[in-house]
């Protein structure tokens, strides 16, 4: 209208809850149910209690009465390629390590040294289990893990 003016606040109040921040935008989806799926959880406060309960989750998308928890490959905004309207996603903003103690992690999730390196294992489950392999070695300076 003539002559009205309209102000934005410099800084919005958050949307996701102490110790996250929101990752894209609202209604912005990393399709499938991640590393946990729960009904009945109805606020982001809740959600992110059932986040921080487990260590192999670093986001949460929360929506209606759902909550999703995502592992931290899915926790960018890459992964988000779905739409859940009115869902929200917020992500820790201090993740757990992802390497074992004693290892510190070289490049991003994903990235690949090409080769087998010094040895190659079939079998191995974890990274902690990988890592007492590679400290086995005199020859081992570090290792790749994966499913």
């Amino acid at each position: 209208a003539p002559g009205y003016v309209t102000c934005k606040k410099n800084v919005l109040p958050p949307v996701c809850p102490d110790g996250y921040t929101q990752l894209g935008n609202i209604g912005d989806d990393v399709p499938g149910y991640g590393v946990g799926h729960m009904k009945g959880i109805t606020s982001k406060a809740e959600c992110a209690a059932k986040c921080n309960e487990r260590d192999d989750c670093a986001a949460f998308e929360q929506g209606k009465d759902d909550c999703v928890l995502n592992g931290l490959a899915d926790a960018t905004t890459e992964r988000q390629t779905g739409r859940a309207p009115g869902y929200v996603t917020c992500k820790k903003n201090v993740l757990p390590p992802v390497c074992p103690d004693g290892y510190t992690q070289l490049g991003n999730i994903g990235d690949d040294v090409p080769g087998y390196g010094v040895g190659h294992m079939k079998g191995i489950r974890s990274k902690a289990e990988c890592a007492a392999k590679c400290n086995d070695r005199d020859d081992c300076a570090a290792f790749e893990q994966g499913k």
